[in-house]
């Protein structure tokens, strides 16, 4: 997803504050401010400068100078410390990097100062934590998570990720539980469109802010959940996620957040070309962003409102949109590489003073100064050089990504169309016993209609017409039965050829429970072919109201097949385990006698699928007695290419491809297992596509 103007990295709030779960009126508060004296005048700045952070950054600013006033006045350094972190983040915010490098480096100063936990001066009532140590490294893991934030900011995505892990280490050493750094290793890893680094960091940031409670921010977590989806095209869980984020960050109060599912919400429904809904997003986005003064926010919006106009044949609002968001996004930009520039300068000449201050020679430092300045110019000619190379391989890059992007649309087509053929295998086997069985029929009834002639050449030579005519009838009735059965081998060709084709089903009334009842079938059949010594028992409760459904019969057809194949697959797995204990208890006979072993009922498998109307609903499910999914894995099974087969045994498409056929026809599927007693699948199909 492309957010040209509007990326949220954010940062761990100060570490004395007031919980957030606290309410407090504003009235009260400015009384303290007023009546009390500096100690609870200083606590309750702070109070206010992070109440306003993400919704207000004028006043948080304003409360925040005054805080760190006081701060310095008592003489009160960790206090001090966190203060400027906090102001390193609020002008970060604004853009400027520089500034809140330099802000950022002065408050680790401070907190890097072991002998800060021993300063006798520090006023340890006024916070939450009592311990020395364990204060000084939560403002020092800020800083390191602030400079994450801030090489983030300025592209250095390898140098962002390493603060933040660092981040993460110092916060082990003092058992707290860590979500803000997790989140934003996962928005890099995001940035970089590594989607599986993104999740793990992503899920885990969720998971402990949950437990911690520290869930300001979890509307941006759950907002690039919904942006891995996004980039995954699968766009139901994409919307969920993007919904989510927008009621816990107005929750929350985390207007940032509010601004950010907002435009996600609008490049959503622009995806599904719902012009009502991408306007009243964008448009709640572009309030929220211009009241709260965030222009890259204000920016983007605006981009979206114009698309809109311009769809809507209205050139003059377009021509605005388009004309403010240009303005602002070329400020921004040109800002950008202001500060980009700055800071690079700024490290360079920082690490100029370090070795300068080493040097005691007069003649070295002059030698120093002109390598500064030769320096200087020559990486004012490499940005040069960078920004003129990007100009000139945009055009190059975009190439390159359009045929990325064909060979990856190939290449899914060959992996759906693998899969397919993969199911049509399972199908052969148990297709070879169906068809065998209606042949028997045609052959044997073809036999004995055979010899009836024969006899009744016989009587019609006697003379007997009466026995002829029984005859004749008999050999009519087999006739019937031979076509019978010739038309149901028909049928199963016909299933199988359907089955393998790889164009797209058309959709036509099916009877759900005979589909059923068909791949049950063949699906077990297909097993006993592989393995002889297989047994399994299956049953079926059909419901006999249902509709016929105007669905995509060799498609859902698949689904039952994928279905069916992973129950016989897992209750066999189990037999075969259940056999081998057997043998080994009784090998063992005497031993489990005397340790007082009971035997237990030898394992029947059993596979069940059952079909009801529900709520106008078709709902059809698939359950099996074996060992079930365990709950780590449980959320994974519907994952493109994740499987518990061994290699060679299963792609891992399965179940995905089920996902999305069923998803497709307006349903839904879910699993519901426990461990040692079983699994079930359950498919809801709307009744909306039936008839009657």
């Amino acid at each position: 997803m492309k957010k040209l103007f509007y990326t949220v990295l954010i940062l761990f709030l100060p570490f004395y504050a007031t919980s957030q779960s606290q309410h407090r009126t504003l009235d009260s508060l400015h009384q303290e401010l007023k009546n009390s004296n500096d100690t609870v005048k200083m606590k309750t700045l702070n109070y206010l400068a992070n109440l306003y952070t993400e919704s207000n950054r004028d006043s948080a600013l304003y409360f925040n100078e005054k805080h760190l006033d006081l701060t310095k006045k008592l003489k009160q350094p960790l206090f001090t410390s966190d203060a400027i972190l906090h102001k390193a983040y609020l002008v970060q915010q604004e853009g400027n990097f520089p500034l809140a490098f330099k802000l950022n480096n002065a408050s680790m100063a401070i907190s890097k100062d072991i002998k800060q936990e021993e300063n006798p001066h520090i006023n340890y009532d006024l916070w939450q934590e009592k311990d020395p140590r364990k204060i000084r490294l939560r403002i020092l893991a800020s800083g390191y998570h602030s400079l994450g934030v801030i090489y983030g900011n300025v592209g250095n995505i390898d140098k962002s990720i390493e603060n933040f892990k660092e981040a993460i280490r110092i916060g082990e050493k003092i058992n707290d539980i860590n979500v803000i750094s997790n989140s934003d290793i996962g928005q890099s890893y995001l940035s970089q469109n590594n989607l599986d680094s993104a999740w793990h960091y992503t899920t885990k940031a969720i998971k402990n802010s949950n437990i911690s409670g520290y869930k300001i921010y979890q509307g941006a977590m759950l907002n690039n959940l919904g942006t891995i989806f996004f980039k995954l095209k699968q766009l139901d869980s994409a919307n969920h996620y993007y919904r989510k984020a927008l009621i816990v960050s107005d929750e929350q109060n985390f207007v940032s957040g509010k601004i950010l599912a907002n435009l996600s919400l609008a490049e959503y429904y622009e995806s599904k070309s719902n012009v009502d809904s991408m306007y009243y997003h964008a448009t709640k986005a572009y309030t929220i962003s211009r009241d709260l003064k965030e222009s890259r926010g204000v920016a983007y919006s605006s981009e979206l409102i114009s698309k809109i106009h311009k769809s809507l044949g209205n050139t003059d609002s377009a021509f605005t949109y388009l004309a403010m968001s240009k303005r602002i996004g070329d400020s921004l930009r040109t800002a950008r590489e202001t500060n980009l520039t700055e800071f690079l300068n700024m490290g360079f000449e920082e690490q100029m003073l370090r070795e300068k201050a080493v040097q005691e020679n007069i003649a070295f430092k002059n030698k120093i100064r002109t390598i500064g300045l030769f320096a200087g110019l020559g990486l004012l000619a490499l940005l040069a050089f960078i920004f003129f190379r990007n100009n000139r391989q945009k055009q190059k890059k975009n190439a390159v990504l359009e045929n990325t992007l064909k060979d990856l649309k190939s290449t899914q087509t060959q992996l759906i169309q693998s899969e397919k053929m993969a199911s049509l295998g399972e199908l052969t086997a148990g297709i070879a016993h169906e068809i065998q069985n209606p042949l028997n029929f045609v052959n044997n009834f073809a036999d004995v209609s055979d010899e009836m002639l024969d006899e009744l050449k016989e009587e019609l030579a006697k003379g007997d017409i009466s026995e002829a005519i029984i005859l004749a009838n008999d050999v009519k009735s087999n006739l019937q039965k031979i076509t019978h059965h010739g038309k149901r081998a028909d049928a199963i060709v016909k299933g199988m050829l359907a089955h393998s084709r790889a164009g797209s089903s058309e959709r036509q009334p099916t009877d759900i429970n005979a589909l059923a009842d068909e791949y049950l079938r063949l699906s077990y059949h297909g097993i006993r072919a592989k393995n002889k010594n297989f047994n399994s028992d299956f049953k079926t409760d059909f419901a006999g109201n249902l509709p016929r459904l105007n669905v995509a019969a060799q498609d859902i057809g698949r689904v039952l097949l994928n279905l069916f194949n992973n129950a016989f697959y897992a209750v066999q797995e189990k037999a075969e385990k259940e056999a081998l204990l057997a043998v080994a208890q009784s090998e063992n006979g005497a031993q489990q006698i005397s340790h007082n072993i009971i035997a237990t009922a030898p394992y029947a498998p059993m596979v069940k699928v059952k079909t009801q109307l529900k709520e106008g609903k078709v709902i059809i499910t698939v359950t099996d007695n074996a060992n079930g999914i365990p709950q780590a894995i449980k959320e994974k099974i519907f994952q493109p290419f994740f499987t518990t087969k061994p290699t060679g045994e299963g792609t891992g498409l399965g179940l995905s491809l089920s996902y999305d056929i069923v998803k497709a026809h307006g349903g839904e599927i879910t699993v519901d297992s426990k461990e040692g007693e079983g699994t079930m699948f359950t498919i809801q199909l709307p009744r909306t596509n039936g008839i009657l």
